[in-house]
C-alpha cells in the first residue's frame, strides 16, 4: 500500500483527520437518552403551568367576542363610508 502524505506538510496536528466513528449501539442509546430527557423536561415544566378556571376562561372568551364584534362593526362603518366617498368621486 502506498503511503499517504498530506498536500501541505507544514500543516498538522493531533486532530483526526475523521471524525470519531460510533457504533450503531451507542447512536440509538444517545438518541433513546436525550428523548427520555426531553419528555422529563416537558412533564417537569407542565407541573408548573396554572390552568385558568372555567369562570376565567368563560370571561375571556365573552371579552374577545365582544372586541371582535365592535372591530369588525367599527371596520364594517369605515368600509361603507369610504365606498360611498369613492361612489360619490368617480359618478
Amino acid at each position: 500500500m502506498a503511503e499517504r502524505r498530506t498536500p501541505n506538510p507544514g500543516v498538522g496536528g493531533s486532530n483526526p483527520s475523521w471524525p470519531a466513528q460510533f457504533s450503531g449501539d451507542q447512536v440509538i442509546r444517545q438518541l433513546i437518552k436525550k428523548i427520555e430527557d426531553f419528555f422529563q423536561d416537558s412533564l417537569r415544566e407542565l407541573k408548573k403551568v396554572i390552568f385558568p378556571s372555567l369562570d376565567e376562561v368563560i370571561g375571556s372568551t365573552k371579552v374577545v367576542i365582544i372586541t371582535v364584534l365592535i372591530i369588525s362593526a367599527f371596520l364594517g362603518l369605515i368600509d361603507f363610508i369610504l365606498s360611498k366617498l369613492v361612489g360619490y368621486i368617480l359618478s
